[in-house]
């Protein structure tokens, strides 16, 4: 026979894995957001290696996961060639141009953000964008530190101090 500690230990892990099972199943997230805010939204190819967006994607549309970097950078050249400024609204994707204006939103709040394309990055497998402190305070994410986003490209043109340096 078994001793009661052991069968209260076996329950108590029964009843949590049924516990996170439902919630799988149910479309929960461990990190807190939920996928369901992610149905019904266009799935572009390459969303984690920041590849290019499906050319049906009407409003070239990324959906994935944003983190946010500042002090260790803060003044720092990003690859456009101007400073890194963790105050200001700006972003480091892997292959969006430099010097494009993006449109972030956070799909667990719904709150927006339109950033600048100044850098490289992320360089963390995964990770689609990395904001700027400012950025990332925007859309309400910095004690998080990560959250699922949809990056929606702007068409408007922008002017960028070092243009000579854009798109390397």
């Amino acid at each position: 026979m078994k001793r009661p500690q052991t069968l209260i230990r076996g329950r108590v892990l029964g009843f949590t894995l049924v516990v996170l099972a439902i919630s799988v199943i149910q479309g929960c997230s461990i990190s807190g957001i939920p996928n369901s805010s992610l149905q019904n939204r266009p799935d572009p190819v390459g969303v984690g290696s920041g590849a290019t967006p499906r050319s049906d994607s009407p409003a070239n549309v990324y959906i994935g996961a944003a983190s946010w970097y500042g002090p260790g950078f803060n003044g720092k050249k990003t690859a456009s060639g101007d400073i890194f400024d963790e105050t200001k609204l700006t972003a480091a994707h892997k292959t969006i141009p430099l010097g494009r204006k993006v449109k972030v939103t956070h799909l667990g709040n719904g709150k927006s953000v339109e950033c600048l394309i100044n850098d490289r990055g992320p360089y963390v497998e995964g990770r689609m964008i990395d904001l700027s402190h400012a950025a990332a305070k925007a859309l309400g994410m910095i004690d998080y530190g990560i959250a699922k986003v949809q990056v929606e490209l702007l068409r408007e043109a922008v002017v960028v101090e070092n243009a000579q340096s854009l798109n390397r």
